[in-house]
């Protein structure tokens, strides 16, 4: 098992994202029940009661969401082993929204920078934020005969034609996971259960388990958003005092977002806290309460710049935990990988930052674009390069 993997999920495991069980029935199959427990101390983990528990067995690929598998699960790439350069194709969401813009800025610096020469042609597909549009796109890109694909499905119709490239002995990389399958080679993602059910109970022990809220989502359907959703409910469902006025689909559009608030800001004399899944939602509500000359009730949101200049301005209570849109660049990381021949890993977890208002001028640009997410990881320059001041 490398190592940065196993420091990524005892980390995990030291800000709470992994439970200490959790993190032994993961490795505890392959490393020895002895020496999972052993890391677990390493760290300062009590392992009290669990090093006699029993490594959870292999589940098959495909019966459960990656975030949701109890054992790391490999692949071997030797089948896919070549000499560079290679093809590599990209299903693109489409650059619809800053975040998704700096998603593919990513990709375009793997491929342009980090590994200069190594790739022979890039295939890009824009998808345009619908998974019709991504089918026709992933047609065109199987006729190009790539190496290897990354891909961002927004949809379950996305299954059958990644599959298929799949069966064609493709590696298929992907950062999205609307349907259950067994025929990829990496899932690539942060965890937005996680979001999810962290905004949800950050913004219930602000309200002390009771008020009135509003709750604001991305696009319908998309992976996203119905898992930060649906984590978010599960959590509210265990709050009775805790009433939820109303919930929308916004599509991750600021626009969209500022016409929601606008309207729940006219239809509830009170909104005691807002769950934002996104940036997108939180930047316009601030907006629309300032308007409508209301006070800002506590929220969740993401560490986009634009929102993060609004917080400092009106001094508004909020927490934040980033989606990195370097996962862009991190699955140009696995396609190398697997063009090299090596063991990868079949779940590639993504660390995110989180921060609350104290945090604010450590992670504010006050001197950069609105539409910078300030959880970036290409070089600055890069950043410079897809938003002019």
């Amino acid at each position: 098992m490398a190592n940065g993997l196993l420091d990524n999920m005892l980390e995990r495991v030291r800000s709470g994202q992994l439970d200490r069980r959790d993190f032994f029935k993961a490795t505890g199959g392959i490393l020895g029940a002895s020496a999972a427990a052993y890391l677990l101390r390493s760290v300062g983990v009590d392992v009290t009661g669990i090093a006699e528990a029993k490594a959870a067995p292999v589940l098959q690929v495909g019966e459960k969401r990656p975030e949701d598998w109890e054992r790391m699960m490999w692949f071997d790439c030797t089948p896919f082993r070549k000499d560079p350069p290679w093809k590599m194709a990209n299903l693109s969401q489409g650059p619809t929204n800053s975040w998704a813009l700096m998603l593919d800025g990513h990709s375009d610096y793997a491929y342009q920078e980090k590994y200069s020469g190594m790739f022979s042609d890039y295939f890009y597909a824009d998808g345009q934020g619908n998974a019709a549009a991504q089918v026709s796109g992933m047609e065109n890109l199987l006729a190009q005969k790539p190496d290897v694909i990354i891909s961002t499905p927004l949809g379950a119709a996305l299954k059958g034609p990644l599959e298929r490239a799949w069966d064609m002995g493709i590696p298929v990389i992907q950062m999205q996971m609307p349907y259950l399958t067994d025929k990829f080679l990496s899932y690539v993602n942060a965890n937005n259960a996680f979001n999810g059910r962290e905004y949800a109970k950050w913004l219930a022990a602000k309200l002390n388990g009771k008020g009135k809220i509003v709750m604001a989502s991305g696009m319908a359907g998309v992976d996203t958003a119905e898992v930060r959703l649906q984590a978010a409910k599960d959590v509210f469902a265990q709050y009775p005092d805790i009433e939820i006025l109303a919930h929308g689909y916004h599509d991750w559009s600021i626009a969209k977002g500022k016409a929601g608030f606008e309207a729940w800001l006219a239809a509830f004399p009170q909104i005691d806290g807002i769950w934002s899944d996104s940036a997108f939602q939180s930047w316009p509500a601030v907006e629309a309460f300032v308007e409508a000359g209301r006070a800002i009730p506590p929220m969740t949101t993401e560490p986009l710049n634009g929102f993060l200049k609004l917080a400092k301005k009106y001094d508004v209570d909020f927490y934040a935990v980033g989606y990195p849109n370097a996962i862009g660049m991190l699955m140009v990381d696995m396609a190398v990988r697997a063009m090299r021949g090596e063991i990868v890993p079949r779940y590639e977890y993504v660390d995110q930052v989180q921060f609350e208002k104290n945090e604010l001028d450590k992670y504010l640009r006050p001197d950069a674009s609105d539409d910078l997410w300030v959880d970036y990881r290409y070089p600055w320059v890069w950043a410079e390069k897809q938003f002019k001041k």
